[in-house]
């Protein structure tokens, strides 16, 4: 009998198997339906969580995963999209990171924060609004096999060498869609000098989508591209304390409607390298920046510092208010770079920089040749950026509203003709990225635009 029992028994849990996994393996799953059927448990990083109002995240996404926007979800550690698994955000949806924690994209792995101008997806601090600070957590990077110009090099301060590297030969890969997201108070070390950025970019082809993008408030560098093929468009970088926009190992995108507020003590604006250790790796840093708005705020020390080799053009810059000076060409590579054509900095505007608000580049007076300031060969940026040749205009005020006001930028120049004057018309396509060739006037707004792209969006809190 007892044996005519146990049988039964196994043939009803036999039966019963497929019915009762949700019940015997309530701990483990891949989707919602395998936690339960009423919605009180959802799978968040395939293990079945409440479904309250908040969902601590400690285990890496390895598998399709949707966080939506009725949760608010806390990053409690270096949390890993994984290769093969994509991280879906809904619109409206908040992200909370804890001290030590990070979201990192793996290479084969996808993020898409699919926010919307109405209701972005906001990344932040888990500390409560006003005790928010700069370096609360340690931001979002997005790793792809686009290529670089070093071998198989490691995303700084990732401590797991397996998902920390990356670049390859697959100029179209994938990284994912980040758009209308906000990702604030980033920049965290995680190691000692190893910063993790606000948003970073390392080996991210052409068909990742990064548009309608602010990054606010980092510790190290807002956003930093580490070589590939990505393109940005309609990016805000604000308050970063070093750097605003940053690249090396061979980026070969392009940027168009960049806009960049620098706070005291911040560094550059924009920081261009080709490579440290080889200026002249190959590929070379050289993407294809147009409409660009680079704001000096209270100590902003320079607009662009273009160095180690750098290459590409910049067109239709405005850099306003920097306490040093606007561009500062930097290393012979760059030098040679420029004098050759494969940099170029034209069709710009230049106003109110360096001391007496009329001192945009550097002169030989300020880098004596062969003196410890010469870092440039003896080069003279002050004579060759005002060329005539490179439309290029200083001294002519484009009436923005109000420059050194961090929680409400002034983008918009009001001097409509004066930022019309020199711009440059963008191409409609180059070398497979697509150009808004509408664009005739300087800077990343249009003087006579009803709406501003970063309404409803972006926001500028202090803490």
């Amino acid at each position: 009998m007892k044996k005519a029992l146990v049988s039964s028994l196994a043939l009803l849990a036999s039966t019963l198997a497929p019915a009762c996994s949700l019940i015997l393996d309530f701990t483990e799953c891949t989707e919602d339906a395998h936690c339960s059927d009423d919605g009180e448990l959802i799978c968040v990083a395939e293990r079945c969580e409440e479904s309250g109002p908040v969902v601590s995240v400690s285990a890496n996404v390895s598998s399709d995963t949707v966080w939506r926007a009725e949760k608010t979800y806390v990053l409690k550690d270096i949390i890993y999209v994984l290769p093969g698994a994509r991280l879906t955000v809904e619109a409206g949806t908040t992200i909370l990171g804890d001290q030590e924690s990070a979201l990192v994209v793996a290479p084969g792995g996808r993020l898409e924060a699919l926010g919307t101008s109405e209701r972005p997806v906001v990344f932040t601090s888990s500390k409560p609004e006003g005790m928010r600070a700069a370096g609360d957590w340690g931001g979002v990077s997005l790793l792809g096999y686009a290529r670089v110009n070093t071998p198989s090099p490691l995303l700084e301060g990732l401590a797991d060498a397996e998902f920390a590297r990356f670049g390859g030969n697959d100029d179209d890969h994938n990284c994912g869609v980040i758009q209308y997201t906000r990702i604030e108070f980033a920049g965290r070390a995680l190691e000692k000098d190893a910063e993790l950025n606000g948003l970073t970019l390392a080996g991210c082809g052409s068909k990742t989508v990064i548009d309608y993008v602010q990054v606010h408030r980092g510790l190290d560098d807002g956003l930093e591209l580490f070589g590939g093929t990505v393109d940005l468009r309609h990016v805000v970088i604000t308050a970063s304390a070093d750097d605003g926009l940053d690249w090396q190992l061979g980026w070969t995108g392009s940027a168009q409607f960049v806009a960049i507020e620098q706070r005291e003590g911040g560094d550059a604006g924009i920081e261009a390298d080709n490579f440290e250790d080889d200026h002249d790796a190959a590929p070379r840093s050289s993407p294809r920046l147009y409409n660009v708005t680079i704001l000096g705020v209270a100590g902003g020390q320079r607009g662009a510092v273009l160095r180690r080799g750098t290459g590409g053009v910049l067109s239709n810059l405005l850099i306003v208010g920097e306490s040093t000076e606007a561009i500062d060409i930097r290393d012979a590579a760059t030098v040679a770079a420029l004098s050759s054509g494969g940099l170029a900095v034209r069709n710009s505007m230049f106003f109110g920089n360096g001391p007496g608000g009329a001192h945009h580049f550097p002169t030989l007076e300020d880098e004596p040749p062969g003196s410890e300031d010469d870092d440039d060969d003896g080069f003279d940026e002050a004579m060759f950026l005002v060329d005539p040749a490179l439309a290029n205009s200083v001294d002519l005020d484009p009436q923005l509203a109000s420059v050194a006001n961090a929680t409400a930028p002034g983008w918009v120049p009001s001097a409509s003709a004066a930022v019309r004057a020199n711009a440059d018309r963008p191409p409609a396509e180059h070398d497979g990225a697509t150009f808004d060739d509408t664009a005739d006037y300087v800077g990343a707004f249009n003087p006579d635009a009803a709406n501003l792209w970063t309404s409803g969006w972006t926001a500028y809190p202090v803490n």
